[in-house]
């Protein structure tokens, strides 16, 4: 058994699986949480995870060869020794988080890599959903999680066969929010809360970590013959009332800083307009490894997501927009700037469409709207973020025609109408000259697999016509302290800080401005936290 107390920042699933390892090593962990719910930004998403070469029979014939072939040209070579960590214990971290909560993972066999031109990548069975999960049996206070707006408890098998939502079994649905049966990030998070508790560690709600105390360290010296620093103690608010904890490791596992609008202004695109990361997550991680000295890196990046918002919608008391994800791949909409043109392939992975919205050459946007513009059969059939078919919101523009809707939004009547008729063309002749939509395997799975030949092309022929105001958002920023393969913190000289860790979206996400695919953010945070977990707790033997 281990001694001396590992303090983890943050409860979404990178903090918790950090926590969970420490807590299987025998350590004594503490979970600080600064909101009174759990599951920062995880409880907030679909709680997706992609772990190549994973245990389930579906994804038997992946390898981890072929995961770092995809992954290679992908992240930056700088931190090849990170991208070798992942791929090396992601699906040692899967079979964990099985054995050691009640989560359950499901592969997804259909839902493909978003870069499946790259060679090494798959056609489906390394994201994993999730069995269903009854939170009525799990310890009280992991029930305790966050839900976020529109919140529907549905698997991703069960998406893929509905798929729209005038076809949702609401019933059954509506049947499962009443028995505690829950799917996505919120049972996710949940569940590995409750793995957390059951293996002894302890969770503060309330609880906000604001600095970390380091002091010389004479058993690990540095090659020049300085003396590395190590995690004396844990500098907590705990509203209000300030206390200095001792500690043995502390694990960053906070978030980054999309709530924090000077540092959003200083590093992040001007485009930035929207976030769906946890309100608590405001930068704390970058503020505290940087007053210990610590390198940071690629604070102008994010997990990119286009977004709407809907009035009067927020989480904590602040606004929460609306991811735009599978909106954008069916039929019967366009998404086009204030030149009323289109300026990206709709249907591409919502990071892609993310960098369009940032470029400030002629064919972005960066400066001006984006808004999604679709006609009325698409309403019947389809619908918007959380909505169903046909209940059309009240605050949307809509108009008889495609010029007169422009007019309305501040977009050019004549570049939207030139538009309109162009792809009315394409979809005629059953191609997009232009962006290429509905060419592979990632397209075609989010579109309409009724409409074929081309399930993601269809007119705008039917009147009204809808606008829907596209923001340039993001699920988390990328920036932060930088580690090595073990989680460490690395100062700017390249010493260790001895028992402090980043994890997550805190850490500095050596992915570059890639976004390899459904659940990549879960599945590399949870890794990382699975091996800083294991190593703070080894650290104290």
């Amino acid at each position: 058994m281990t001694t001396g107390q590992v303090i983890v920042a943050g409860s979404g699933a990178s903090g918790l699986v950090a926590a969970l390892a420490a807590a299987a090593g025998g350590a004594d962990v503490l979970v600080l949480e600064r909101s009174e719910l759990l599951g920062g930004t995880t409880a907030l998403g679909g709680g997706r995870v992609w772990v190549p070469a994973n245990h389930c029979p579906e994804n038997a014939g992946d390898s981890a060869e072929a995961a770092r072939t995809y992954l290679g040209g992908l992240f930056p070579a700088r931190y090849a020794h990170l991208t070798e960590a992942f791929v090396a214990n992601a699906p040692a971290m899967a079979r964990f988080v099985e054995e050691r909560s009640p989560h359950r993972f499901a592969a997804c066999p259909a839902y493909p890599d978003y870069h499946p031109e790259r060679a090494g990548a798959t056609a489906g069975g390394r994201c994993l959903d999730m069995e269903l999960a009854d939170l009525s049996v799990m310890a009280p206070q992991a029930r305790q999680v966050r839900v976020p707006p529109g919140y529907l408890p549905m698997t991703q098998a069960e998406w893929e066969g509905w798929r729209f939502s005038c076809r949702f079994d609401w019933k059954l649905l509506r049947q499962r929010e009443a028995a505690g049966l829950h799917a996505n990030g919120v049972a996710l998070a949940a569940a590995l809360a409750d793995g957390v508790l059951k293996a002894g560690g302890r969770i503060e709600t309330g609880a906000r970590l604001t600095g970390v105390t380091t002091g010389p360290d004479s058993t690990v010296n540095s090659p020049d013959g300085t003396v590395n620093s190590t995690v004396t103690e844990a500098v907590i608010d705990r509203g209000g009332s300030i206390e200095r904890v001792p500690a043995a490791a502390v694990i960053l596992a906070t978030g980054g800083f999309d709530w924090d609008e000077d540092l959003r202004r200083e590093y992040q695109p001007e485009a930035q307009r929207a976030t769906a990361a946890s309100p608590g997550n405001t930068g704390d991680a970058l503020r505290i490894a940087r007053a210990l000295g610590a390198a940071t890196d690629n604070l102008g990046e994010g997990w990119w997501m286009p977004m709407m918002a809907v009035p009067g919608e927020e989480v904590d008391g602040t606004p929460y927009p609306r991811s735009l994800i599978r909106e954008r791949a069916v039929p019967r909409q366009i998404m086009v700037n204030a030149a009323g043109r289109r300026f990206t392939n709709e249907a591409s992975p919502y990071n892609e469409v993310g960098k369009a919205m940032h470029r400030a050459d002629d064919g972005g946007c960066q400066n001006d709207p984006a808004f999604l513009i679709f006609d009325e059969e698409f309403t019947r059939r389809y619908s918007l973020p959380g909505f169903s078919s046909g209940a059309v919101p009240a605050w949307l523009p809509r108009a008889e025609s495609p010029g007169e809707l422009a007019a309305l939004i501040g977009v050019d009547p004549e570049g939207l109408e030139r538009t309109v008729a162009g792809w009315n063309k394409a979809c005629a002749e059953g191609a997009d000259p232009d962006f290429g939509r509905g060419g592979n395997v990632y397209d075609r799975y989010g579109g309409d697999p009724e409409a074929w030949p081309a399930p993601n092309l269809g007119p705008l022929t039917e009147p009204p016509f809808y606008a829907a105001r596209v923001l340039a958002g993001t699920i988390g920023t990328k920036g932060g302290p930088v580690t090595d393969a073990t989680g460490t913190v690395l100062t700017e000289a390249g010493d260790q800080v001895r028992g402090l860790y980043a994890v997550g979206n805190a850490a500095a996400f050596w992915t570059g401005d890639a976004y390899p695919a459904p659940g990549a953010t879960l599945g590399i945070g949870m890794t990382m936290g699975y091996i800083a977990g294991r190593h703070a707790a080894t650290s104290l033997e």
